[in-house]
């Protein structure tokens, strides 16, 4: 099974809540991390998402820590939404 990962980079101009996270995240940038499949027995390539995550830096109060936060096609739905 191959999988392939994909970075994005996503800008936040307005402060925002994660569903999976109690804290407020500021505005700026934030790698969005998409994880995908290749399926076999095609004849060309084709890939499945497995999973979505957001990178999130831990900030002042957890200086050097790194969290990826899985997110859902909904929830990154929402969450550009409400930042336009």
């Amino acid at each position: 099974m191959d999988i392939r990962s994909t970075r994005t980079t996503l800008t936040f101009r307005k402060p925002f809540t994660l569903p999976l996270s109690d804290r407020t995240m500021p505005p700026g940038d934030y790698v969005l991390l998409t994880e995908e499949e290749r399926l076999e027995g095609l004849t060309f390539n084709a890939y499945r998402r497995v999973a979505r995550y957001l990178i999130v830096s831990g900030g002042p109060e957890f200086p050097g820590r790194t969290e990826m936060i899985p997110v859902n096609d909904a929830e990154m739905a929402e969450l550009v939404a409400c930042d336009m």
